[in-house]
């Protein structure tokens, strides 16, 4: 009996020793090398895992049929050189075979580009015969360089969208100096300057037309004078500008290779809210959450609020401070009681009247926590 209870002890020692060695080597203890034999035998079980799993390819091609069409396009990129702006007869063409042994099919030509593609007469090409694709394109207004992308879309297996590509490059010949401005709410008209109008191939225009798109900037001419250049003088109505501070005008000529001048302009803003919008997140019912908000005016001008008010009643003026010619405003937003769980998000504004001056609006917009 006693000689059991030796054996068992010694059996429970020799287990305790064999598991102490085992942290102390994930404890960062060196390992002993393993035999030359056992790292060979690693080596082939690591190679037979690797080959019961095999890496699956991203995609297996589908095989092409010997006898499928194919279709070749002789000159995927059609070049119009320069073109007059807003053109619209100008035509190009692209000759594609079949150089398959199938009968080639094609169902329509795709254009996203503002080409006119007419109707192919012919569908279908025995193999090694050829066709052509017409195409009459529609330059842009603007200058510049452009590429405009069109589609084959036949039986084709390889190739079921052969793509066709066009470039152009407009060029006008009517140009404004300048041709950006910038504006500012404190000078008078704006600071607007004169506008030179002229022809770059000496060839007399009229205008025709001035427009913006803010409808804060206009301008009289005479739409009969007709002469190589022009010098008009636009008139800005401030109170339009403000609520609107960007935008571009747009001239009108009837000379034969421009139809309108472009002008992009900006005014600096008079006020700027800081942040324009709150965001809250994780909001608890009829728990209020303090947020500061500053209205900024950007020409150091000295300003009153009118009145503010809120549209859903959930934010709410605790507190105004003045900081120079900028007002800072402590608000108080208190989300509502939810109504079920439908109810998770949070919307409100707070329109603030300036004395003499705009209306801004902060917007207030969040969720309720889980």
């Amino acid at each position: 009996m006693k000689s059991a209870q030796k054996m068992a002890c010694g059996i429970l020692m020799a287990m305790v020793v064999l598991s102490m060695s085992g942290c102390k080597s994930s404890g960062g203890v060196k390992k002993a090398a393993l035999p030359e034999t056992q790292k060979a035998d690693q080596t082939q079980v690591a190679a037979l895992e690797k080959a019961a799993t095999p890496e699956q390819p991203a995609q297996a091609k589908l095989a092409i049929p010997a006898d499928a069409p194919k279709i070749k396009v002789e000159n995927a990129m059609y070049d119009f050189g320069v073109l007059a702006p807003d053109s619209k007869d100008n035509k190009g063409q692209f000759k594609f075979s079949n150089v398959g042994k199938g009968t080639l099919k094609i169902d329509h030509v795709q254009s996203t580009c503002g080409c006119t593609v007419p109707e192919l007469s012919k569908k279908e090409y025995a193999p090694g015969e050829s066709g052509t694709v017409e195409i009459t394109f529609h330059a842009p207004a603007y200058a510049g360089s452009v590429t405009k992308h069109l589609y084959i879309i036949s039986n084709d297996p390889g190739t079921p969208r052969a793509e066709l590509a066009l470039q152009a490059k407009v060029e006008v010949k009517v140009i404004s100096e300048p041709d950006k401005i910038e504006l500012m709410l404190n000078k008078e008209n704006a600071g607007m300057p004169s506008i030179k109008v002229k022809s770059l191939d000496n060839e007399p225009f009229k205008i025709t037309g001035f427009t913006n798109s803010g409808q804060a900037i206009t301008c009289n001419f005479d739409p009969n004078e007709k002469s190589v250049e022009h010098i008009l003088a636009p008139k800005v109505d401030i109170s339009k500008l403000q609520e609107s501070n960007t935008g571009v005008i747009q001239i009108s000529v009837d000379h034969p290779k421009a139809k309108q001048v472009l002008i992009s302009y900006n005014a600096l803003s008079m006020y700027e809210l800081r942040p324009a919008r709150i965001v809250l997140q994780n909001a608890e019912p009829n728990v209020a959450v303090k947020r500061e908000v500053g209205i900024i005016n950007n020409y150091g001008q000295a300003f009153e609020i009118e009145s503010i008010q809120s549209r859903s009643g959930l934010m709410k003026v605790v507190n105004q401070k003045k900081d120079g010619t900028n007002i800072g405003l402590e608000l108080e937003i208190t989300p509502p009681k939810q109504e079920g769980a439908a109810r998770r998000y949070i919307t409100d504004e707070l329109n603030v009247k300036i004395k003499d001056g705009p209306m801004l609006t902060v917007r207030c917009s969040g969720w309720y926590k889980l």
